[in-house]
C-alpha cells in the first residue's frame, strides 16, 4: 500500500502519556480503515504531530483518525520511501510508535536544510569554458557529497532545480558542514584555476504544513534565503538560530561575521512579503516597483532601503532575478516552450526575454532546453 505522512496542530501540549493514549485510539480501528500507523513524531515548541501510515489512500486515514480520537489531519500527503529516508533519516527508536532520536529525546521530526547554488566557474587560464550554475560536473558534485556524509548529511536530488540540497539531523552538523564547504570551494577553485562563486542558505523546517507536499513548504524558503544571499556568503534563518541551544552552536555563528549572515525575525517576515507579493505576480507584466511597494504597505523610499539591504539588489533587479529564476526552474522541468514560458514570468516579448535570460546565467533558453 502507499505510504503517507499527515500533520496535525494540537491546541493544548500533551504529555507523552496522552500521546500514547491518543496513538492507542488510532491503533484500535485502523484495520477497520485498512491503514497500518507505522511510527510518529512530536515537536512540543510548536505541539505538532507528525504519523507515518501505509493507507489506501487519504481518505481512510482521515476517517480512521475521525473515528479514533475525533481528530483530523491538517494535512496528508504521500510520500515516497526513499524521500522519507533522505529526510527522515533511517528510522529512530520508538516507544508506543513514537519515534526517539539516538541519544533519547523525543525526535521533533524538524530537519535541518543547506542548500547551495554555484555559479559559474570559468578557468582562468586557458581557453575552456565551464559553466556549473546549472548542472556541476559529476566529480565536484560527487565531492559535495562526500564531505555532507562526513558530517551527517544525507543528499537529496533535485532534477529541476539549479541546486544541491544536503539534509541534516543536527543544526551543528549543519553548520560545521556549511564551513567546511566554504573552506572546500575556496581549495578547489584554486587547484583546477577557477572562478567558483558558491551561495548557500541553512534553514530549518517540518515535514508538512497546512499546505503543499512533503518538505515543501522548507525548500522553498531555504531556497528564497540561497537567492538573497551575497556570493561567497552562508545564510542562516533566524528559525534555524533559534533551534541553537548550546554555546558551542552559538560561538560557531558568531565566529565569522563576514561570511554568516543570520537573518532576524523582522527580516524574515519582510522577505516572506516580498517574495509572496512578487511571485504571486510575475505573469504580470505591467507589475512594477510602485505596485510592489502598494502591496507590501510601505513607501518606495521605504522598499528600496529594505529589499537594497536584504538581497544588495534593488527592487527592480529584484523582481528581474525572481522572473529569471521562475523561468529556468520552467525550463529544466519542461512545462512550455520559450514563448510560453516568457509570458508565464511577464515578458511578451521572446527575444528580449532571451536577452535578459543570457545576461543572467550565461545560456540562452533555447540551449537549457535541448540540455534538460
Amino acid at each position: 500500500m502507499p505510504l503517507y505522512i499527515d500533520f496535525h496542530k494540537l491546541n493544548f501540549l500533551p504529555t507523552e502519556e496522552e500521546l500514547r493514549k491518543g496513538h492507542e485510539l488510532d491503533l484500535e480501528v485502523q484495520e477497520e480503515y485498512r491503514v497500518r500507523f507505522q511510527q510518529f513524531w512530536f515537536n512540543k515548541n510548536s505541539s505538532t504531530v507528525f504519523c507515518l501510515i501505509e493507507a489506501p489512500n487519504a481518505e481512510a486515514i482521515m476517517h480512521c483518525h475521525w473515528a479514533g480520537t475525533g481528530d483530523t489531519p491538517c494535512n496528508i500527503q504521500e510520500v515516497e520511501p526513499l524521500y522519507l529516508r533522505l529526510f527522515m533519516g533511517e528510522p529512530g527508536a520508538l516507544k508506543h510508535d513514537l519515534t526517539f532520536t539516538i541519544d533519547g529525546k523525543v525526535d521533533p521530526a524538524n530537519r535541518t536544510l543547506l542548500l547551495i547554488m554555484l555559479s559559474d566557474a570559468v578557468p582562468t587560464k586557458g581557453n575552456a569554458t565551464l559553466r556549473l550554475r546549472f548542472t556541476p560536473p559529476l566529480q565536484l558534485k560527487e565531492m559535495i557529497i562526500d564531505i555532507l556524509s562526513r558530517f551527517k548529511g544525507r543528499f537529496v536530488e533535485q532534477s529541476t532545480q539549479n541546486s544541491l540540497v544536503g539534509v541534516f539531523d543536527s543544526p551543528v552538523n549543519t553548520l560545521s558542514c556549511a564551513e567546511d564547504l566554504k573552506d572546500f570551494f575556496k581549495r578547489y577553485a584554486k587547484e583546477n584555476d577557477l572562478d567558483l562563486g558558491f551561495r548557500m542558505a541553512l534553514h530549518s523546517g517540518q515535514p508538512l504544513t497546512n499546505e503543499g507536499g512533503f518538505f515543501e513548504e522548507a525548500i522553498k524558503q531555504t531556497k528564497r534565503l540561497c537567492i538573497i544571499s551575497q556570493p561567497q556568503q552562508i545564510i542562516v534563518s533566524s528559525y534555524l538560530k533559534n533551534q541553537l541551544e548550546t554555546e558551542t552552536e552559538a560561538t560557531m555563528l558568531a565566529s565569522s561575521p563576514s561570511t554568516i549572515k543570520v537573518l532576524s525575525e523582522p527580516e524574515e517576515e519582510f522577505l516572506h512579503h516580498l517574495f509572496e507579493s512578487i511571485e504571486q505576480n510575475l505573469s504580470q507584466e505591467s507589475f512594477n516597483v510602485n505596485m510592489l511597494s502598494t502591496l507590501i504597505g510601505i513607501s518606495r523610499p521605504q522598499l528600496y532601503r529594505k529589499t537594497t539591504s536584504l538581497t544588495g539588489r534593488s527592487p527592480n533587479h529584484f523582481i528581474k532575478d525572481l522572473r529569471m529564476q521562475k523561468a529556468l526552474s520552467l525550463l529544466k522541468s519542461r512545462k512550455g516552450n520559450i514563448s510560453e514560458i516568457a509570458m508565464e514570468v511577464g515578458y511578451s516579448n521572446p527575444s528580449y526575454f532571451s536577452k535578459l535570460f543570457y545576461e543572467s546565467f550565461g545560456h540562452t533558453p533555447s540551449s537549457m532546453n535541448a540540455t534538460s
